[in-house]
C-alpha cells in the first residue's frame, strides 16, 4: 500500500466510526420513543426498508436534529473514500506495480 492509499483507508476509518456509532445512537433514540412492537433493530438491514423507517421517524420526533445528516454525510464519505481506495487499487493492479 502506498501513503495516499493509507491516509484514504484511515480517512475511511476515521469517518466509518463515527458514522457506525452514529447510526445507533438514532436508532436508540428513536426505540426510546417508539413501543416495544414497532421498535426498529440495531443491525445494519436494508430490508424492509429499514433505513427509511428509521429516517422517517427519526425526523417525526426530532425534525430539527442535526444527527441525521451528520450521519448521512459521514456514510456518503465513507462510500467515497472506499470507491478512491478500490480505485487506486485498481490503477496499481493495471499499471503492473
Amino acid at each position: 500500500m502506498n501513503r495516499y492509499e493509507i491516509m484514504l483507508f484511515f480517512g475511511f476509518l476515521a469517518l466509518y466510526l463515527p458514522a457506525f456509532g452514529l447510526y445507533h445512537l438514532m436508532v436508540f433514540k428513536v426505540n426510546r420513543q417508539l413501543p416495544s412492537d414497532r421498535r426498529i433493530p440495531h443491525s445494519l438491514t436494508f430490508s424492509k426498508g429499514g433505513w427509511n423507517k428509521l429516517r422517517r421517524e427519526f425526523k417525526h420526533y426530532y425534525p430539527e436534529s442535526l444527527l441525521y445528516r451528520l450521519t448521512v454525510t459521514c456514510a456518503i464519505t465513507c462510500f467515497i473514500i472506499a470507491v478512491l481506495f478500490a480505485g487506486f487499487r485498481i490503477l496499481e493492479y493495471a499499471i503492473g506495480r
